[in-house]
């Protein structure tokens, strides 16, 4: 028979057990409001619109070329409230606008944008590969853009990154918001969290967007990337209790959700105060579903439909 427990051992074995229950206890709460609990929003950086604004998606690249002046300066005159664009690293890290990784599909030229500086960028016409007719719609720099969207809309630009590595691109991009006193004007986005933590650790004032789907599977978006500008989003980041976490870290001002996303999911985030844009509804089912929901914004390829359903 084992020897009984005296009496002073036993109470700080019973002590430890306290203990370990306590912190057991304290790291359930603590997980729980990390992915469980979502906070009400208290951003003060975004103003409510009357009535959810409409962005025209890739810069009214159904109506001009892709990411080009040409097609955002058609947008503006069409009355759009904002356009979506894509920013990405030159080799002489300058900031472009464009969407693909590589210029093949959009231009004449080949090779990735990373490879090339920035003049080689700025003399790719993007014209003739979206229609025969038009010239001299060159790629240009993520700063002319701000020159021209300036007090007339909000310009939204999508910071893509090849990896998780810092590349500069943020600290470009704030210096230039900056410079213009574009706080007002413009909207840094990225899937990748964290660019938007150094976005915010740069300059706390410059407004972000987290950009999240559910998948890289759903034919709708595979339609729209192309060859040479895949990018697989890690599975842990497309999981809704993972983004609840990097909410609460990241504290973005604006949320940028594909409407593949669970509607329950951008019902809710909605609910909470979060200013959501809904991208990119296309069919007249899909804008008035966007519509209703009453999100900060509608993303769309078709932004004079959705602004005429909105309007009506």
């Amino acid at each position: 028979m084992a020897a009984p427990i005296p009496a002073d051992a036993a109470l700080p074995r019973r002590l430890r057990r306290y203990i370990l229950g306590a912190l057991a206890a304290a790291l359930v709460l603590a997980a729980g409001y990390c992915f469980g609990y979502e906070p009400p929003y208290r951003g003060t950086l975004v103003e409510r619109p009357p009535r959810p604004l409409i962005f025209a998606h890739r810069g009214f690249g159904d109506h001009g070329p892709d990411n080009s002046l040409y097609a955002v300066e058609r947008a503006l005159r069409a009355g759009m409230d904002g356009v979506d664009l894509d920013g990405q690293l030159t080799r002489d890290s300058e900031l472009v606008v464009f969407h693909d990784l590589s210029v093949d599909r959009l231009t004449s030229g080949v090779g990735r944008v990373r490879d090339k500086t920035r003049d080689e960028m700025l003399a790719l016409d993007l014209g003739p590969k979206y229609d025969p007719a038009i010239h001299g719609a060159y790629v240009h720099a993520f700063e002319d853009f701000v020159g021209v969207v300036q007090g007339h809309g909000i310009l939204m630009v999508e910071l893509k990154v090849p990896g998780l590595a810092a590349t500069g691109i943020e600290q470009r991009a704030v210096d230039i918001i900056r410079r213009h006193n574009a706080y007002r004007d413009v909207v840094l986005s990225s899937f990748n969290p964290l660019v938007l933590y150094r976005v915010k650790r740069l300059d706390p004032r410059v407004r972000t967007a987290f950009i999240f789907m559910n998948t890289n599977w759903n034919p709708k978006l595979l339609a729209e990337i192309k060859e040479g500008d895949k990018v697989d989003l890690p599975w842990v980041v497309r999981q809704e209790f993972i983004r609840r976490a990097l909410r609460k870290v990241i504290r973005p001002d604006l949320l940028s959700v594909n409407q593949a996303v669970d509607h329950a999911v951008i019902t809710r985030l909605i609910a909470k105060g979060w200013p959501v844009f809904i991208w990119t509804p296309e069919e007249d089912q899909e804008l008035r579903w966007a519509l209703s929901e009453r999100p900060y914004g509608v993303i769309s390829d078709r932004p004079i439909r959705a602004k005429q359903l909105r309007d009506q």
